[in-house]
């Protein structure tokens, strides 16, 4: 295959998250310290915080119309678009300079071209690096007409990739691949975005990942800067713009099995489209992307999507609460670096939603004294501790005699070797319901500057608590301002997940619609049925009159 570089690489792999955000070697952000509204996201103040108030009037706009199509969208004029905006019109612009090189360009009558010829045409290669720039600054959101996507032909070396390998045993299917054919063959996988030709899209992406891991000596990225057209590229963009596309598409087989198999050989049961080893090849992306960009909120964002399949990721599903809250507040911190709205709410949202099932692990209980006290537990009970070694715990108490009790309490757990994620008798995981309302105000303010230029189904289509935060402030904040707390109405991602949608409690049916108890409000049914058999099993022994 050629002859390789022999210095090493770093394959991207993260290491398993656990309870409470690790520093991961192969991501260098660190998200800046934003001010005062964001300051409680921020690592060192992710903390009991006991006096803590949030009294602004909550923000509950109305949700966006989901059948708008995007795509007939159109933008504010740039004197009153924000920079989230902006970097949107730019985006269309480059589509619109798309359909004017398609146009001035004499029609080959090939759909497939061999990738030299290819190369030698300038004005494909600047439509190749516009189709790069277009869809990875706007995060896949701008709009594209469909003629566009078969208005130019094809490398015809892409019908050679016969083969999806799972990202970690990959290897290369093509001779060569420089630079130049690697920007040609990017900008192919991102044009063949319709059903049917995700998997042929993906086995490109894992193609080019094969090439810029394995080090060949003809694959160097500073070569782009000798032409014109593909000056403004690096190595750094090209990566995080591959990993972006390998998400996206790894995504849509994941949701859809159907698409898997395209063509009559092709198996469902292939290891590299199996449901787990998708999410494995959408997590190495994400890591791509946090350390190839770590500035950027979409790394982040990825890998807090991760974390919450929990059907096929094989985590605790407190510890994929938590660490999922973790990525997403790292990545609201990141976007209001960057001025980007669509981030701000989207992540926002998201944390919100964290919270309400545990994302910040405040476990609450009453110490032998009778005192009620917080402790927000830690990683630190993943390590081996001796008597003597000091150990720094997160206790909210009310005096320094309960303080010191639940530090005894906590220290026994840790030197036992008690799992972060075991709850004790009478103990109960708290949600801080002022950080759900503080948080969620500064992502609807965000959603608000996104809606204004028509762009608001972007934020509530991709974030996955929306509903779920807002019936939980519509239902209980009027009863909870003189509060601060209140119990975590679910612990962690249950195995089945879907937007605004909820397991029934009985017998685990996903409905949009579920009846929750009147009594206790914590507990939620598809049916009647399903009410009086929860009822006469367990549910009675347990229900208690909501305060």
């Amino acid at each position: 295959m050629g002859r390789k570089n022999k210095r090493k690489t770093n394959k991207g792999r993260d290491p398993q998250p656990l309870l409470l955000r690790n520093n991961n070697s192969n991501s260098n952000s660190k998200p800046p310290t934003q001010g005062t509204r964001l300051a409680f996201l921020e690592k060192s103040k992710r903390q009991v915080s006991i006096n803590a108030t949030y009294n602004e009037p909550l923000i509950l706009p109305k949700k966006p119309n989901m059948t708008l199509d995007a795509m007939g969208v159109v933008p504010p004029k740039k004197r009153t678009a924000t920079a989230t905006a902006e970097r949107l019109i730019r985006a269309i612009e480059m589509i619109e300079d798309i359909e004017k090189l398609q146009a001035g360009r004499v029609p080959s009558g090939e759909d497939l071209v061999d990738i030299h010829a290819l190369r030698a045409d300038g004005s494909y290669i600047r439509e190749c690096v516009l189709w790069i720039r277009a869809y990875i600054s706007s995060d896949f959101r701008v709009p594209c007409k469909a003629h566009l996507l078969f208005g130019s032909p094809l490398p015809s070396c892409w019908t050679h990739i016969t083969s999806l390998c799972p990202l970690e045993d990959n290897g290369p299917q093509l001779m060569r691949v420089d630079a130049l054919s690697f920007v040609i063959l990017l900008a192919a996988a991102i044009r063949m975005s319709s059903p049917g030709r995700e998997r042929f899209s993906l086995q490109i992406v894992h193609e080019l990942h094969a090439h810029a891991e394995g080090n060949y000596d003809w694959l160097d990225f500073d070569d782009l800067r000798r032409h014109e057209e593909t000056k403004g590229l690096d190595e750094a963009y090209l990566r995080f713009a591959t990993a972006w596309v390998g998400i996206k598409r790894a995504r849509a087989l994941y949701r859809d099995r159907d698409q898997r198999t395209v063509l009559p050989f092709q198996s469902r049961d292939d290891v590299a489209t199996q449901s787990k080893s998708l999410l494995r090849s959408i997590e190495i992306f994400a890591g791509e992307q946090r350390r190839y960009l770590p500035n950027s909120p979409v790394g982040h964002w990825n890998s807090g999507w991760v974390s919450s399949q929990t059907k096929h990721n094989g985590r605790h599903p407190w510890a994929a609460a938590v660490d999922f809250y973790n990525q997403m507040a790292d990545c609201c911190l990141l976007a209001d670096g960057a001025d980007d709205d669509f981030y701000r709410a989207a992540a926002g949202v998201e944390i919100a939603m964290s919270l309400i099932i545990g994302g910040k692990p405040l476990v609450g209980y009453a110490v032998p004294s009778g005192a009620k006290v917080q402790v927000l537990r830690d990683l630190i009970a993943n390590n081996d501790w001796d008597a003597d070694r000091e150990m720094k715990l997160n206790i909210g108490a009310p005096t320094p005699a309960a303080a010191r009790e639940a530090s005894a309490k906590e220290r026994r757990r840790l030197l036992e070797g008690v799992p972060p994620t075991r709850l004790e008798h009478g103990e109960t995981v708290i949600v801080p319901h002022w950080e759900v309302s503080r948080i969620w105000n500064f992502a609807m303010e965000a959603y608000a500057r996104v809606e204004g230029f028509g762009y608001g189904q972007c934020v509530y289509g991709e974030t996955s608590g929306w509903d779920i935060v807002e019936s939980f402030l519509k239902g209980q904040h009027g009863t909870l301002v003189p509060q601060r707390y209140v119990t975590c109405p679910q612990v962690g991602f249950k195995g089945t997940r879907d937007k605004g949608s909820w397991p029934c409690d009985f017998c685990g049916k996903v409905e949009s619609d579920l009846k929750q108890c009147s009594v206790c409000k914590k507990v939620q049914y598809c049916s009647r049925d399903c009410q009086k058999k929860a009822w006469k099993a367990t549910h009675k022994h347990e229900c208690i009159p909501a305060k």
